[in-house]
């Protein structure tokens, strides 16, 4: 059975994103990020929020937010 953290597992390790992009974008600490993984915690329901909306490719940027950070 597929849990939601074995699709995200799947998803960063297919499309080659780091655990830390994904860290940093769902705001989940390593350690938290690890046990998910690891199927020892739940996250919040924010960080769940922001699970789904990554794997809908919310985090990548356009070319134009790009050269705007810059």
């Amino acid at each position: 059975m597929d849990t939601l953290s074995n699709i995200v597992r799947k998803y960063l390790t297919e499309n080659g994103i780091s655990d830390k992009f994904f860290e940093k974008y769902i705001g989940c600490s390593q350690s938290t990020c690890s046990k998910w993984f690891s199927h020892k915690v739940k996250l919040t329901p924010e960080q769940l929020e922001k699970t789904h909306e990554f794997l809908k490719g919310k985090h990548i940027k356009t070319i134009e937010e790009v050269l705007e950070g810059e």
